[in-house]
């Protein structure tokens, strides 16, 4: 008897209502919650649309150089190949360095010899002078005597200390860990002080100079440290962050533009290489680049015009309205949400329009 007054019921709606009135009829006679799909709110990126164009390089260049010269005899060089900082490179013949050590050390054990000789002399003839037994120009030939003696020796001290560091000098290790880029000396070649052998660079992280017009330049916060992006010309898709390392505060004469340095560790996975072409994309307020998005099929409008979403509860697991305040547009689809929502609510993006408060959902994803 109840199942036919359903029927009788639902049948009757059906020929006075249509459209929304006809689900909400059928829907109001079952028990169950109401289907409807969320999505989580999310940041996006708010990126401007014009990008600045420049080359990446690495933070970190060297060419290198031996500070003593003489013959290659080891080369240990592979373009390309990661090196760790005190890495040996080149290395020059040592041989002619440590014979001169050798005689500085022997040339220094004379000397030292001869000082204590006139060091004794020097102690004898003070005694003497103090009983007056010999004239001063006895005590002044013996004063004179350690002091000659003394100056000798740390005059060839001085020479065994540079010696040493010039035999250290005939290895050239790497200054910080990098890759060599190119090697300009070959093994068993003379090579003198001061040319360059290699060279070298590290890409841990890497830099871009971009030239920025005065009209943009004066609109700019610039601080160390702001963020921007970084778009690679042979992976447009692919953005990556990028940081404010230093600008010039002098125009360039014939552009009438700024230098602007941004820094970047090197991406995992992907192989970014000095000489690369890339553009910065860098929006004039940091505060503007994130900005909250929903779908426009979330939004509904009040009687007076304002805009809200359903906003769903999990412990209730009810929808609850919330007035926002939108922005513009972005593509066809989402629109920005300035204020009302907060990151990680889950807003209704489908089946808004049947909902009534205090009814009971059930959520899916798009």
């Amino acid at each position: 008897m109840l199942l036919l007054l359903v029927v009788v019921v639902v049948s009757g709606l059906r020929k006075k209502a249509t459209g929304e009135q006809i689900a909400e009829a059928e829907y109001a006679l079952q028990a169950k919650p109401r289907i409807v799909s969320v999505e989580q709110v999310r940041a996006s990126k708010e990126l401007p649309s014009h990008g600045y164009p420049g080359k990446i390089r690495a933070s970190e260049e060297a060419e290198l150089s031996f500070r003593v010269s003489g013959p290659l005899i080891s080369v240990n060089v592979e373009l390309g190949r990661p090196v760790k900082k005190g890495d040996l490179l080149m290395q020059i013949d040592p041989r002619d360095f440590e014979d001169r050590i050798v005689s500085l050390e022997a040339q220094l054990s004379g000397a030292q010899a001869v000082y204590e000789n006139a060091r004794q002399d020097y102690e004898r003839a003070k005694k003497l002078f103090d009983a007056k037994v010999i004239p001063p120009a006895d005590f002044d030939h013996a004063t004179r005597a350690q002091e000659s003696a003394s100056a000798g020796v740390k005059n060839l001290k001085a020479q065994l200390q540079i010696a040493r560091h010039s035999l250290a000098d005939t290895e050239l290790r790497a200054p910080y860990d990098g890759q060599v880029t190119a090697q300009r000396a070959e093994n068993f070649e003379m090579v003198q002080a001061g040319q360059v052998v290699l060279s070298y660079h590290n890409i841990q992280w890497l830099e871009v100079d971009v030239n920025i017009p005065e009209s943009d330049m004066a609109r700019r916060q610039l601080e160390p440290g702001s963020p921007a992006y970084i778009r690679f010309s042979a992976m447009p898709d692919t953005l990556h962050d990028v940081s404010l390392l230093e600008w010039r505060t002098e125009a360039d004469a014939l552009t009438r533009t700024y230098v602007v340095t941004f820094r970047f560790k090197a991406p995992e996975g992907i192989k970014v290489l000095p000489g690369m072409s890339a553009d910065i994309l860098w929006a004039e307020d940091s505060a503007d680049t994130v900005q909250l998005t929903v779908p426009v099929s979330a939004l509904s409008s009040t009687p007076e015009g304002r805009s809200f979403v359903w906003v769903y509860n999990e412990q209730t697991q009810e929808g609850e309205v919330r007035l926002v305040k939108t922005g513009r547009l972005k593509g066809n689809s989402r629109i920005s949400i300035l204020e009302g929502l907060k990151e990680g609510e889950l807003v209704v993006v489908t089946g808004s329009r049947l909902i009534h408060v205090g009814e009971k959902l059930s959520v899916t994803t798009p």
